[in-house]
C-alpha cells in the first residue's frame, strides 16, 4: 500500500505541476458554472415575480429548465472529452521516455504502478466531483426543502463514470507510446462501450452479456433517483476489467511474455467479468433504493399492493406483429432487452415473472383485391432489414397462442398466470413501456373483484360501444383509450332496466334518456335506488319532459330549458349554447381529479333546479361560470346565423346554474351516491373529436365521477406526495453576488492556485 501512496503521490505531482490538468479543470469550471448559475436565476425570478417556482432539484440537477438539460446529465455528455486528455499520458509517456525501465527495476510490482497510477486519476475525478459539490452545497442553501439524497445519487454515478472512464484510459495508454494515439484510441473504446450494449442481441446468452456491459444509461439510473445493485456492481467490476488488462499488458512487455499467453489472461478476466454480469442481473439478486422524496422510482403503494396478492407464477408475453405500423418501436432484436429495462419496475416486486417476447406476422386486412398476402409482405420486409424470416410465426400458428384477433393483431402483452388467468396489458404510449397505471389495472382484475357500470338501453340513450359522435365508446368501451373505463379496471355493459340484469350492477349509469320508462322498468329501477344503488344520470334540455318525471319521482330534481351565454365571451369562436362552467370547491373535495379541473365544456346544456326533498343531500358539483351572464333560452334555436339576446319577458331566467349536482343520503352501513347532469354531451365521442378550448378537463369529471362512486376504489389512486422545494430563499441582489463569485471568484481561485505551484515549481 506504501507503494501505492508513493506512485500517486509521484503522478499527482507531475499531473499539477503541468499546465493541462489546471487547463480542463478550468474549462470544466467555465462549462458548468455558466448553465448552473443561469438556471439559478431563473428560479430566483420566478420566485420574485410570482413569489413561487416548483420542482428546482429536479429541473436544476435532473430534467433542465425551460425543455434543457440538468445539470448532471450535461456533466455525463461533456465528461467525456475531458478523460482522454488527462490520462492520454499515464503509462505512454512512461514508455515513450524509457522511465517503465526505472519502475521495473524498482522492488514494485505491475499491480502497484497501475493501481497508483489510477489512485492519482480517481484523486483527480475526486476534484471533478468536488466542484459539482460546491454547487449542490450552495443550491441546498438556497433552495427549501432540497432533495439533496436524490442529487447526490447523481453525483455518485458521475464520480463512478469518471472513474471508470480513467480506468479506460489507463489501459489505451498501456498500448502505445504516443500520447495523441492513447487520447483517441481511449475515445474510441469509450465510444465501443457506448455501442457493446447493441451488439449480438440476436443471440440468448450474449445479448445479456452485452448490454450489461453497454455504458450506455448507466448513469441514467444514479441521475433519476435510484441505486440498484447491478449499476453498483457495474461500475466496479468495468473499473477491475480494465485494470486487470493493464496489468498483463504491462507484464507482458515486462517478461516479454508470448502473445497467447497474454490473450489467455485477457480471455480469462473478460470471462470472469461475464460471469459477473449474468449473475449481477438476475431480477431475483437485484437491490433497489429509490433517494427521491416521493418514491418516483417505485411502484405506488396500491399497485404493490396488488402484484403481493399475485400467488404463484406469472408470465407476460409481449407478442409483436412484423405488419403493424409501429413494429419499429418493437423490432426485434433490440426490443428484447428494453423490455426487460422497462419492466424492472414490476420485476422489483415479483422477481420470478417470466417475460417473453414473440414475434409474428399478421395482415386483418388480407384477402382484400390486390393486397399482397401477408407472408409476402412479410418477406419482403425481413429482406429489407435483413433478418431471418423463419424467427416470425404464422397468423395461425400465433392464434393458437393467444385470441390476437380480438386486439386487431396490434402490439399487445398478455399476463398469464399459473391457473390460467389471463388479462390483456396495453401499450398506450407507443413506445413499449409497461405503464404503472394500465399494468396494475389489469392485474388487479386477476385478484379482485371489479365494480361493474351497467349502462342502461332500450330507451334510445347514448351508446357506450362506437365511435358515432353522440355515442360514449372513447370513454367507456374503447380499449385503445387509456382513460376508458375499461381500462380504467371497470366491467361495462349494457344492461336493461329489470330486477335480474341490475342485480350484479354497482353502478347505474342512464344517459339520456329519451323515451319513458314501462311501470316494470321503473318497479326495477325504484327498487334498485331503494337498495342504495348509484346511479349516474345525464340529461339534455332537449329530452327534459321525459327525463324530469324519472327526476322528479326520484329525486325532486327537474332540468330547466337550454342554457346559453353570449357569443362574445369566447370571441366568436364557440356558440352561445355551449358554456364553460366551473367546478365547485365541493366537487374538488370529494373528486381529487376534479382540483386540477378550471373548465367542464357543457354543449346544449340545462340546469338542475331541486323542487322538492326526497330525503337525499344535494350539493352542486360544476356550476356557470359567474363572470358572464348565463339564462334559459327560449325563443332562439339557430345559434349560428342568430344572435341571442336575454328576453325575461317570455320567460327566460338569468342566474348561476348548477350543471352537475351529487345527491347522497345514508340506506342501511353505507352512503349512497347519485350524480345527475344537465348534459350528457359532455362524455360524447364528440366532445373528444372536435377541441374546444374549453373542453379539456371533461375526462377529469368522468375519472371524478368513477372514484366518487366506487368511494375510491377505481380509477386506481396512483397519485405521490408533492415535491416541496418550489421556493428559493434568496433576493435577485444577493444572487449576483454570489454569481459573479462563481463565474469570476472560482475561477481566478483555481487559475491561482495553479500558477502558485507552477511558481513554486520553477522555483525548486
Amino acid at each position: 500500500m506504501r507503494a501505492i501512496y508513493k506512485i500517486a503521490k509521484t503522478e499527482l505531482q507531475m499531473l499539477f505541476y503541468s499546465p493541462i490538468a489546471w487547463l480542463l479543470l478550468l474549462c470544466f469550471v467555465f462549462q458548468t458554472v455558466f448553465f448552473y448559475t443561469g438556471m439559478l436565476e431563473g428560479f430566483v425570478l420566478d420566485t420574485e415575480n410570482t413569489g413561487r417556482t416548483y420542482w428546482c432539484s429536479l429541473r436544476l440537477f435532473i430534467r433542465g429548465y425551460g425543455g434543457g438539460s440538468g445539470l448532471w446529465p450535461s456533466v455525463v455528455n461533456i465528461l467525456y472529452l475531458y478523460i482522454p486528455l488527462l490520462t492520454m499520458g499515464v503509462i505512454s509517456k512512461e514508455l515513450s521516455s524509457g522511465s517503465i525501465k526505472l519502475l521495473y527495476s524498482s522492488p514494485i510490482s505491475n499491480a502497484h504502478i497501475v493501481l497508483g497510477k489510477f489512485l492519482a486519476m480517481v484523486a483527480y475525478a475526486f476534484l471533478l466531483t468536488l466542484v459539482l459539490f460546491v454547487y449542490v452545497l450552495f443550491a441546498w442553501c438556497m433552495i427549501d426543502n432540497f432533495e439533496w439524497a436524490w442529487v447526490l445519487t447523481g453525483l455518485l454515478g458521475i464520480f463512478l463514470l469518471a472513474c471508470t472512464y480513467m480506468a479506460v484510459g489507463i489501459f489505451v495508454s498501456s498500448l502505445t507510446s504516443y500520447q495523441v494515439i492513447s487520447a483517441v484510441g481511449t475515445f474510441i473504446v469509450l465510444m465501443l462501450l457506448g455501442m457493446v450494449s447493441g451488439w449480438g442481441q440476436q443471440y440468448d446468452f450474449v445479448r445479456e452479456i452485452t448490454y450489461w456491459l453497454g455504458m450506455n444509461g448507466r448513469v441514467s439510473t444514479f441521475i433519476d433517483g435510484m441505486l440498484c445493485s447491478e449499476d453498483l456492481i457495474y461500475f466496479p467490476t468495468v473499473i477491475a476489467l480494465f485494470l486487470m488488462l493493464t496489468i498483463i499488458r504491462l507484464h507482458a512487455i515486462r517478461q516479454k511474455q508470448k502473445f497467447t499467453i497474454t490473450l489467455y489472461k485477457n480471455c480469462a478476466v473478460i470471462a470472469m467479468v461475464c460471469l459477473i454480469a449474468f449473475v449481477s442481473s438476475r431480477p431475483a439478486l437485484l437491490v433497489y433504493v429509490d433517494t427521491t422524496a416521493t418514491k418516483q422510482n417505485t411502484l405506488t403503494p396500491v399497485s404493490q399492493e396488488i402484484v403481493d396478492k399475485l400467488d404463484g407464477g406469472l408470465t407476460i408475453t409481449s407478442y409483436v406483429n412484423l405488419l403493424d405500423q409501429r413494429y419499429g418501436n418493437y423490432a426485434y432484436p433490440h426490443f428484447i432487452m428494453h423490455n426487460r429495462k422497462v419492466s424492472q419496475q414490476f420485476t422489483r416486486f415479483k422477481p420470478e415473472t417470466k417475460l417473453k417476447v414473440v414475434y409474428y406476422y399478421a395482415d386483418p386486412n388480407e384477402g382484400m383485391p390486390g393486397r399482397p398476402s401477408a407472408w409476402q409482405q412479410a418477406r419482403r420486409l425481413c429482406e429489407v432489414y435483413e433478418m431471418d424470416s423463419t424467427m416470425f410465426l404464422s397468423r395461425a400458428e400465433v392464434d393458437k397462442m393467444a385470441d390476437l384477433a380480438s386486439q386487431g393483431y396490434r402490439f399487445v402483452r398478455e399476463a398469464v398466470r399459473e391457473n390460467g388467468q389471463r388479462e390483456w396489458l396495453y401499450d398506450f404510449t407507443g413506445r413499449g413501456l409497461l405503464e404503472e397505471g394500465a399494468t396494475s389495472v389489469a392485474l388487479k382484475r386477476m385478484v379482485m373483484e371489479v365494480p361493474k357500470i351497467g349502462f342502461v338501453k332500450g330507451h334510445r340513450e347514448r351508446k357506450m360501444y362506437g365511435d358515432v359522435p353522440y355515442d360514449m365508446g372513447h370513454l367507456f368501451s374503447s380499449k385503445w383509450n387509456g382513460g376508458s373505463m375499461v381500462n380504467q379496471g371497470f366491467d361495462v355493459v349494457e344492461v336493461t332496466l329489470d330486477q335480474d340484469a341490475l342485480k350484479d350492477v354497482d353502478l347505474l349509469w342512464i344517459a339520456d334518456m329519451r323515451t319513458e320508462l314501462t311501470p316494470e322498468e321503473e318497479a326495477a329501477l325504484e327498487k334498485y335506488i331503494e337498495q342504495g344503488g348509484n346511479l349516474v344520470f345525464m340529461g339534455e334540455p332537449s329530452h327534459r319532459e321525459t327525463q324530469n318525471k324519472v327526476l322528479n319521482k326520484f329525486f325532486g330534481l327537474e332540468l330547466t330549458p337550454l342554457l346559453v351565454g353570449p357569443d362574445v365571451r369566447f370571441k366568436g369562436s364557440l356558440t352561445a349554447n355551449v358554456l364553460a362552467a366551473v367546478p365547485t370547491q365541493r366537487s374538488k373535495e370529494l373528486m381529487y381529479p376534479m382540483k386540477n379541473s378550471y373548465r367542464i365544456a357543457h354543449e346544449n346544456c340545462a340546469g338542475i333546479e331541486e323542487v322538492e326533498n326526497k330525503g337525499f343531500k344535494v350539493e352542486a358539483l360544476v356550476s356557470t361560470d359567474t363572470t358572464g351572464p348565463v339564462w334559459t333560452e327560449l325563443e332562439t334555436t339557430d345559434f349560428v346565423d342568430d344572435t341571442v339576446k336575454f328576453n325575461p319577458t317570455v320567460g327566460e331566467i338569468s342566474k348561476v346554474f348548477n350543471t352537475v349536482v351529487g345527491l347522497t343520503r345514508q340506506v342501511g352501513n353505507r352512503e349512497q351516491r347519485i350524480m345527475v347532469t344537465g348534459d350528457a354531451d359532455c362524455l360524447s365521442n364528440n366532445e373528444f373529436v372536435i377541441t374546444r378550448g374549453v373542453s379539456a378537463a371533461n375526462v377529469n369529471l368522468l375519472t371524478g365521477c368513477a372514484l366518487w362512486m366506487t368511494s375510491g376504489e377505481l380509477p386506481l389512486d396512483m397519485r405521490r406526495p408533492d415535491m416541496k422545494d418550489n421556493s428559493v430563499s434568496v433576493s435577485m441582489a444577493w444572487y449576483r453576488v454570489f454569481k459573479a463569485g462563481f463565474k469570476f471568484g472560482l475561477p481566478i481561485l483555481l487559475l491561482g492556485i495553479g500558477v502558485f505551484i507552477w511558481f513554486r515549481r520553477r522555483g525548486r
